[in-house]
């Protein structure tokens, strides 16, 4: 039965001024930027002090919650939708989603949420553990960012900042509340989220609670149930903030996460009878963060971030009632420091340094006894960074920086503890000629340490009845690979931007912008999956027992390159919004030659909104086209061509009786596409009508 829930919502999910990470309060979708922030926009995560993105000379972007309210995303795999280089694997279901960012997947790219890292890792379940309604801002930097944030920063880093009290409240105002409402009919699914915010001169906070069901399997594009794709989550966020004094901010964030559902073993594949579990997974969350920035003295500018973070999950297995358990916790601190300095005439420059400590820990149980899958095992960094930018002449930007990482790792079923250490320079170059274009390159070396999984997972993987003929069953076997190597890449990046203003009418803007990049990755850690290794002899059975034939999985390391192209042009004015996006990239196994596992499907994406500027009104589509992958491991999975088209439309009264709301409606895969993702092979949705109202009030 279809729960047709309208929404009546007190956000500020409200279109914020386009992403200015303060934020001055909801406006209307008019006066909004759409999709990724624009150039001038001011980022923070690239170089952890705040730049013009036009003029950092690393590969950014930025998504503002103007993005959320427009395209009501129903999960991460939405959100990311349109940005180079930058796609979501898991398929449909949201407990799996995972980052993949130009072909480096999952733990190869670091997830930071309000300045705290997210390490959680276990294979075939998902990172993202805040709803999309409760987030304010994404910053994405792609390529290899291990000198300011060490292991795990191949890829990129993922910047993850929720919404407060200050984002929330307009500047003649002290206290409010949100409530939205929405529906989606595809999988059926009701979304409630409401919320109270309020500040004084000192003190701020803000808690919120979002609610949402699947209550009916989802379909795909050719009408078929995604079996097992049913599930619930409610996520609670409450956000504290102290300034005692000029220059001090003390903030303290507390998160559930808690979702619940049918799904298979590893939520990423086709569902069977043998595989599907009661699957409840359980985040809770702590993070402290404090800013000291005194008005007039250019030495300090100091962060701290503190964190805890602990994952637990419970999947009960139906056909036979086996009982997994597997708890996750990771801690650590983060204290850095920005020192602003004079080099004469033509220069200034900005140090900075700092310490990094974070510790992970795991354990699992199998039926109440010690699961060899996901063993006991720790590991533990201690790391110091330093950068230092240059600016000369108002035209030369020079970043070199460089981070010292010493870890070590065990494991209760592998007796040696091991310890290593990783150096990771990094150089950045920018030239700004003109103010507008700018010019820029770097180097950077990055690297990351295996996952407890991977070196330390044991015993069976999976089991196949019949998968070797009738009378027969297949068992493959986890291998355990304690001296995995870790992976390190060399990344060279170039890449330009140009922006012009007053173009065919008054106040217009248009941006291009394009970065060529070339990923040397040593051991590269690759999973192989030999379904039947018949040098290990099959097990008979007597009398009338089954033939047990036995497979293995193990990981290994390999020399690889990832290369490619990313692009965007993006043109805005008082009536209209268009933006072009896109990212060709080929990722290959430097010994054979052949196509990595990893990489995604070259796509295009391209978003027209027309504008209604007197009546808060926006109207547009988003339609997007991904080749084929079939440059791939021989005998592994892989993905035809498809087109998706999403249509939405806005409108946020800004007087009379519905001022203060927002009504959005749309369509997600419009013409219903039959399609999937790569790597993963469960189909992606099909068409689906969503709708909400969001109202927010304050005094």
């Amino acid at each position: 039965m279809q729960k047709k829930l309208l929404y009546l919502s007190a956000s500020s999910l409200c279109l914020l001024a386009a992403g200015t990470a303060q934020g001055q309060g909801p406006v209307g979708p008019g006066e909004a930027s759409i999709g990724q922030g624009p150039l001038d926009e001011v980022v923070v995560s690239a170089t952890r002090t705040e730049r013009e993105a036009f003029s950092t000379p690393v590969a950014v972007s930025v998504i503002n919650n103007s993005q959320f309210d427009l395209y009501q995303p129903q999960n991460y795999a939405d959100v990311f939708e349109g940005i180079p280089g930058v796609s979501i694997q898991g398929g449909s279901r949201r407990i799996a989603e995972e980052p993949n960012v130009r072909g480096f997947l999952d733990e190869q790219v670091v997830i930071r949420i309000d300045g705290a890292r997210q390490n959680f890792d276990l294979a075939h379940r998902g990172r993202f553990f805040a709803d999309q309604d409760l987030v304010e801002r994404i910053e994405i930097v792609r390529g290899g960012s291990s000198a300011l944030y060490g292991s795990g920063a191949i890829g990129g880093v993922i910047s993850v900042e929720t919404k407060g009290a200050r984002n929330l409240l307009r500047a003649d105002e002290n206290i409010g509340a949100r409530i939205k409402l929405g529906y989606q009919t595809n999988g059926e699914e009701p979304l409630i989220s409401g919320g109270v915010f309020g500040a004084t001169d000192t003190f701020d906070a803000f808690a919120n609670f979002v609610y949402r069901d699947i209550d009916e399997d989802l379909e795909d594009g050719a009408g078929n149930p995604i079996a097992d794709s049913k599930d619930r989550v409610m996520n609670g966020l409450v956000k504290l903030g102290f300034e005692p004094a000029d220059g001090h901010r003390l903030e303290i964030t507390g998160d559930l996460f808690d979702s619940d559902g049918e799904n298979p073993t590893a939520a990423d594949s086709v569902s069977s009878p043998t595989t599907v579990v009661g699957r409840d997974t359980k985040e809770y969350g702590i993070r402290a963060r404090y800013n000291f920035n005194p008005d007039g003295n250019p030495y300090v500018d100091l962060n701290a971030v503190a964190f805890f973070t602990d994952v637990d999950i419970s999947e009960d297995r139906f056909f036979d009632s086996r009982l997994d358990e597997s708890d996750f916790r990771s801690f650590g601190f983060d204290v850095y420091n920005t020192s602003r300095v004079e080099l004469g005439d033509d220069g200034k420059g900005a140090i900075t340094y700092g310490f990094e400590y974070f510790k992970d820990e795991q354990s699992g149980l199998r039926n109440g006894a010690a699961r060899i899958q996901f063993p006991d095992a720790e590991r533990t960094f201690l790391a110091g960074y330093a950068q230092f930018e240059v600016e000369l002449f108002d035209q030369l930007t020079f970043i070199p920086g460089a981070r010292f990482d010493s870890f070590s790792v065990e494991a209760a079923n592998n007796t040696q503890e091991r310890k290593e250490s990783r150096f990771s320079p990094r150089i950045a170059v920018g030239w700004e000629p003109a103010d507008w274009f700018y010019l820029f390159g770097s180097y950077s070396e990055a690297f990351r340490a295996p996952s407890l999984t991977q070196l330390y997972n044991d015993g069976t993987h999976f089991v196949v009845p019949g998968g070797f003929g009738p009378g027969s069953v297949v068992v493959n076997n986890f291998v355990a690979t304690p001296l995995l190597d870790p992976e390190k890449a060399d990344t060279y990046e170039v890449g330009f931007r140009v922006r012009g203003s007053d173009l065919l009418m008054d106040n217009d803007t248009l941006e291009l912008s394009g970065t060529y990049f070339n990923a040397e990755v040593e051991d590269f850690v690759d999973q192989i999956v030999t379904f039947v290794d018949f040098t290990i002899p099959p097990v008979f059975t007597p009398p009338f027992g089954p033939i047990t034939f036995f497979g293995t999985t193990q990981n290994r390391n390999i020399d690889a390159e990832i290369k490619g192209v990313e692009g965007e042009l993006r043109y805005d004015s008082t009536y209209l919004l268009a933006t072009l996006s896109g990212t060709l990239t080929d990722g290959d196994n430097v010994a054979t030659g052949e196509g990595l596992g990893s990489i995604p499907q070259n796509s295009v994406s391209v978003q027209l909104v027309g504008k209604i500027p007197t009546a808060n009104v926006q109207i547009g589509g988003r339609a997007t086209f991904a080749s084929a992958q079939n440059d791939v491991p021989a005998g592994t999975v892989t993905a035809d061509r498809y087109q998706t088209v999403d249509l939405f439309g806005v409108w946020a009264p800004d007087e009379g009786p519905l001022e203060g709301a927002i009504l959005t409606v749309g369509a997600d895969n419009v013409f219903d596409e039959d399609y999937s993702v790569f790597p993963t092979v469960i189909k992606q949705p099909g068409r689906s009508v969503r709708a909400s109202i969001g109202y927010r009030f304050g005094r």
